[in-house]
């Protein structure tokens, strides 16, 4: 018996009995726990929300099915009911029975999905007893892959940092703590300000901007090295060398870094991948790089494919920027890169959708560490900024994917002094506004509110009633829909004129109505929120925000797919304009059609009323008139599902020189 039974051992999982689980190591959501919970049926509850509980435990009790419910608790919340505690049976999970080795605030600081790896890692190396910073070194090294010792060089520190931001090496703060620690003891990096670069990836990548341009002028001998306080003006990055250039050419074509004006280089100098050249081969360049890796990943399968979250955010954004450029092809190679990259399109639809019907249970249950993995988890993670007196702007763009994305950060990055943070998080499904968009502005799954579940007349009450609820008075919330219609900048800065204002939620809803309207497919769509965004004038919009001490926020509902019409009966409640790429029903449906590329989405097992019964669309599949080209949402693609979440600050000499 591994640790994982033994701890669930404790419970009858399969049994109608309700438990109250102490879990403050977050062990119900380790992975082997979290699948032998989903396997015996039993139903977690892990909401803080007291009125969610007795919906859920209700909702239990009136089921048909066998199976335990589990109420987790921290720290005693959520508040239990009398009648539901007391004939509860309590149960305990502590991670120190589980790992003896280490310090226990170390291991609490990880994610359950780590501790099988670190338990095997503790008896292949037979770790005694460990204090707090050896813990955190043997976290660094089995889980994170950083040994700091051997990091002697630049050169050493330059991938490091680089493998980190790049491949998204998140890690709690005591760990990147800890790391920056060992750094600063080095003598040759005494230079180095690594509480900027550790942490914070953003920064990392401006001054790897910073770093590219000194080396171009280095390579055509424009540049004379000098020495500086810590090497902003001093080229310290090699980018010659071999592991640290493959990374570089990603960069530029995933768009993190861009490319700059420089007249100077030879005609067969790799360099040309950063330097603004004719854009036509500039983006052919950007796309044949993309579609080359993702296609190792998915078509060749050189490369292993998505098995977290964060990797799917992070194919999200690379497979919008890629089918955002090749909308732009054009010339003999066009016609074949474009229906090479429908079929990666196709490939990563097929792998994603099948992992996230194994998966979606998890990421809603799933805590907020440093970024949210859910839309209903953004207002709780917003409210930590505000308590640490951070005024916060909640942009929702309505129906942006990435590839709309990759538009909006072109508006955004030209403004003086501004740090754009990319991001991606998902959404809900069915992907549809009234759902998904409720359950952003309540900070609540869309069992919480199956009375408005089809309308957003609700947003603005359930926005203020979570703030009110986190002790901020009316005045110091804002809320507006349909945005895109303040043109003119003195009207939009009546949205938050108020100096008592300290969160703003607003909704622009151009995309989507675009979406449903559009006649071309994606090509057209994207033109048109393009021209918008210039119109509109949106980075001025945006620097209006930052001026009045904003950090803006800047996220989706949902996303878009690009589809063709399979017909379908006309039967059915539509839960969105023409219900394009899902239909909602009372009752579970049967469907005749075997190879229709359909599934009934479990409505109850994911946080969903329990009396819907959603049937969505897979792939490029919609509910309209057979062989209509469309750009819907509704299904479960990767393009609909996982949004862009981008978080919009002035650097920080900037702010501090505002003080």
């Amino acid at each position: 018996m591994n640790w994982q039974e033994k701890l669930t051992s404790q419970m009858a999982l399969t049994e109608p009995v309700h438990y109250v689980v102490n879990d403050p190591d977050n062990l119900c959501f380790e992975p082997a726990i979290a699948d032998l919970i989903e396997q015996a049926g039993a139903v977690l509850f892990s909401d803080t929300d007291p009125l969610a509980l007795r919906l859920c435990f209700e909702e239990w009790l009136d089921s048909d099915e066998c199976s335990a419910l589990l109420i987790r608790v921290v720290d005693e919340q959520p508040s239990i009911p009398y009648d539901i505690e007391f004939s509860a049976k309590r149960v305990d999970f502590d991670i120190s029975e589980v790992i003896p080795e280490l310090d226990t605030s170390v291991l609490r600081a990880l994610s359950p999905k780590d501790y099988e790896q670190l338990q095997s890692a503790v008896k292949s190396y037979g770790a005694d007893k460990l204090n707090r910073n050896a813990s955190l070194d043997f976290v660094l090294r089995h889980i994170y892959k950083i040994a700091p010792e051997i990091i002697q060089s630049e050169t050493d520190l330059v991938r490091l940092l680089i493998r980190k931001h790049y491949l998204g090496i998140e890690m709690p703060l005591v760990f990147e703590e800890r790391l920056i620690e060992t750094l600063q003891v080095r003598e040759q990096f005494n230079r180095w300000d690594f509480s900027r670069v550790v942490p914070d990836r953003t920064e990392f990548f401006a001054f790897l901007q910073q770093q590219w341009l000194l080396h171009l002028q280095r390579k055509v001998q424009r540049y004379e090295i000098k020495e500086s306080s810590w090497p902003v003006d001093e080229l310290v990055v090699p980018f010659d060398d071999q592991d640290i250039k493959v990374f570089v050419d990603n960069l530029f074509a995933d768009g993190i870094l861009q490319a700059v004006d420089f007249d100077g280089l030879g005609k067969d100098d790799w360099e040309w991948v950063g330097v603004i050249a004719d854009d036509e081969s500039r983006d052919l360049l950007r796309v044949r790089q993309l579609l080359n890796k993702l296609s190792n990943q998915f078509i060749v399968q050189d490369l292993p494919l998505p098995e977290g979250s964060e990797q799917w955010e992070e194919i999200a954004l690379e497979l919008g920027v890629l089918n955002s450029l090749s909308h732009t092809l054009k010339g003999t190679d066009s016609y074949a890169l474009n229906a090479e990259i429908a079929n990666l399109n196709a490939k990563v639809d097929d792998y994603f959708e099948t992992w996230l019907q194994t998966n979606f249970g998890k990421l809603i249950n799933t805590p907020t560490a440093r970024f949210p993995k859910m839309l209903h988890k953004i207002p709780e993670w917003l409210s930590r900024k505000v308590c640490d007196g951070q005024k916060v702007c909640l942009l929702v763009m309505d129906g942006m994917g990435f590839q709309q994305w990759n538009y909006v950060k072109e508006h955004i990055i030209d403004i003086p002094d501004v740090r754009v943070e990319e991001r991606g998080v998902f959404s809900w499904v069915p992907t549809i506004t009234s759902i998904a968009r409720q359950a952003l502005f309540s900070g609540k799954p869309p069992r919480s509110f199956p009375d408005s579940l089809l309308t957003t007349s609700k947003e603005k009450a359930l926005w203020h009633a979570f703030w009110e609820d986190k002790g901020l008075s009316r005045a110091e919330v804002a809320y507006a829909v349909t945005l895109e219609k303040s043109k003119d900048i003195e009207s939009f800065k009546d949205s938050f004129h108020s100096p008592k204002l300290k969160v703003a939620g607003f909704v622009i809803n151009y995309i989507d109505k675009q979406m449903h309207g559009i006649e071309g497919g994606m090509p057209l769509l994207n033109v048109a929120v393009n021209k918008w965004l210039e119109l509109w004038q949106f980075s001025s919009k945006i620097e209006a925000l930052l001026d009045s001490g904003f950090e803006v926020v800047i996220t989706a509902d949902h996303g878009n797919q690009e589809a063709i019409g399979q017909s379908w009966p006309n039967e059915g409640v539509k839960a969105e304009t023409k219900g394009e790429r899902v239909r909602l029903y009372k009752n579970t449906v049967e469907y005749s059609n075997d190879k229709a590329d359909v599934l009934e989405w479990p409505a109850k097992k994911f946080g969903l009323p329990s009396d819907l019964y959603p049937l969505v669309s897979r792939g490029r599949h919609a509910f309209v008139q057979k062989g209509k080209q469309i750009v819907g949402h509704g299904g479960i693609s990767l393009h609909e599902v996982v949004v862009p979440l981008a978080i919009v600050t002035r650097e920080q000499h900037v702010k501090e020189s505002q003080l």
